[in-house]
């Protein structure tokens, strides 16, 4: 069984010719066909319990232990537990005759069903589907080191007797990281435009090594999320920035291929919609052509570059804020709600993705992530000026600073509130004296300015009409480093003097005549 202990991944991609991609593909589509019949008995063996006569009364009764000591039982007279689908699938691969799996292998094919299994169990799922020919397993893992086995003097992967050789880059993280001892492996395979890559995933035991001197926990940023960008403030930097600037905006092209595949499936399956152009309700049989594959390819190969891109900008970011500060304070939203209004945007930049990176990277080296109650702290309404909570429309972008003539941008000033934010709320007496230092910080960044409304304008109105577009970003994801707003709005501007492309850094626009 696989250790508790601290674990990282290290992927390595396998040299494969074309007698080792031969021998891959025969061993993940047999352990498909094994996923297939072990799930297949597993969910004849649930139809069995759930008629059984104890199994209905026991869901009548009431939730206790008594009710879940007699569920625990059936489980086990059915075999519906992990050993069980465990045993049931190693028994498969022994009567199939076939070599190209061991009992590891097909162990662990055991445990992924009923972990698919348990959640449709416990309704945290669905049904649990088969997987079909075309979807596949993606990945095949042992228990241990002796199956699929590592072996660190060679440096070599062997497997059911085949060796296959692995790239390994020459950095010193790559040389410090197979030091370690190997908990267990896995193979993965990916399909990369339109050829299927293979790779080596080593378990290794113990923790990373250190790629980032992040900042101790006694540092703290405050963060402000949004669809797309995030707002942070430190006491040493400030700043407003996308969390995935690298990810190119496909709408268009991705759109053109949906309609594309639309037609292509209409016109070879014509028997499947209506006169209308509604499709048909039941079980239907679907034929595709070459050309809605090689379409579909497209499609998926853009959805790919599209994630490895967001992730990789994730990380570069996480990694850029924790060197900031090692107490990371961020608002607690919905991002659900974001996908039902900010759809296309959040798709894009995947702010729940970004949360959840800061969050595994906090985990892994020993800092803090505290999520803070948005409902509660109302820190887009807070004013420690005032002492009071105005709702502003979301439409207005900029804060009036008390009864001044001093507005600051909205997102940021929550960043600023969220990084004083104390266990008992906003400290009105420590955010006016620590307002002083970030004044000039933001003002720095252009974050906060000196506004005069016209004489027939109230706050409000001025507040509403004053736009902002955005923001001069800190953050290049191409050189994969942080640099300053000045540095990097000449460096755009230097690349494009006339300031025609949208996405060019902008500047805040104060125009007493609006």
């Amino acid at each position: 069984m696989r250790a508790s202990a601290n674990t990282f991944i290290v992927e390595l991609p396998l040299v494969t010719g074309d007698e080792e991609r031969r021998i891959l593909s025969k061993a993940f589509s047999f352990a498909r066909t094994l996923y297939n019949a072990t799930l297949s008995q597993a969910l004849g063996r649930l139809q069995r319990m759930r008629e059984d006569a104890r199994w209905r009364e026991a869901r009548e009764m009431h939730k206790g232990s008594e009710r879940n000591q007699i569920f625990r039982k059936l489980h086990q007279e059915y075999d519906l537990t992990e050993n069980g689908l465990r045993t049931l699938a190693n028994r498969h691969r022994v009567a199939s005759g076939r070599n190209c799996l061991g009992a590891h292998e097909a162990q662990n094919i055991g445990k992924t069903v009923y972990r698919a299994l348990e959640r449709y169990l416990f309704k945290k799922g669905g049904k649990p589907r088969f997987k079909s020919y075309r979807r596949g397993l993606h990945s095949i893992s042992g228990t241990d080191n002796r199956e699929l086995m590592w072996k660190a003097d060679k440096r070599i992967f062997v497997w059911r007797k085949h060796v296959y050789q692995v790239k390994i880059p020459s950095t010193p993280y790559y040389e410090e990281a197979l030091n370690h001892r190997v908990k267990y492996c896995t193979v993965v395979h990916r399909t990369i435009k339109s050829q299927v890559r293979w790779y080596l995933q080593l378990a290794m035991e113990g923790l990373p090594p250190v790629r980032h001197v992040y900042a101790p926990k006694c540092e703290v940023i405050g963060i402000d999320p949004g669809p797309s960008k995030i707002a942070y403030f430190s006491e040493r930097e400030v700043g407003l920035l996308e969390v995935a600037m690298g990810v190119k905006n496909y709408d268009q092209v991705i759109r053109t291929l949906l309609c594309k595949m639309d037609r292509s499936k209409r016109a070879t399956n014509p028997q499947n919609f209506n006169d209308d152009g509604t499709c048909k309700k039941g079980t239907k049989l679907w034929k595709f052509s070459n050309n809605y594959l090689k379409l579909k390819s497209e499609l998926q190969e853009i959805y790919r570059c599209m994630a490895q891109t967001r992730k990789r900008d994730h990380g570069t970011l996480a990694n850029y804020l924790f060197q900031l500060g090692g107490t990371i304070k961020i608002e607690k939203n919905s991002y659900r709600s974001f996908q039902r209004n900010f759809g296309k945007s959040t798709q894009r930049h995947g702010m729940g993705e970004f949360v959840s990176t800061i969050k595994r990277k906090a985990a892994s080296a020993d800092l803090v992530v505290e999520e803070l109650n948005a409902y509660d702290l109302k820190m887009s309404q807070y004013d420690p000026m005032t002492d009071t909570y105005t709702k502003k429309p979301l439409k207005q972008r900029w804060h009036r600073f008390g009864e001044t003539n001093t507005i600051v941008q909205r997102d940021v000033f929550s960043a600023f509130l969220a990084c004083h934010v104390t266990d008992k709320g906003h400290d009105r007496e420590r955010l006016l004296t620590k307002w002083r230092a970030a004044e000039l910080l933001l003002r720095d960044a252009g974050l906060c300015l000196t506004y005069q409304p016209r004489n027939d304008q109230d706050w409000a109105q001025a507040l509403s009409r004053l736009t902002r577009e955005a923001k001069p970003m800190v953050w290049i994801p191409t050189d994969k480093r942080c640099i300053s707003n000045t540095v990097y709005a000449e460096r755009r501007l230097a690349a494009n003097p006339t300031g025609s492309n949208k996405n060019s850094p902008a500047q805040v626009t104060v125009n007493p005549s609006n």
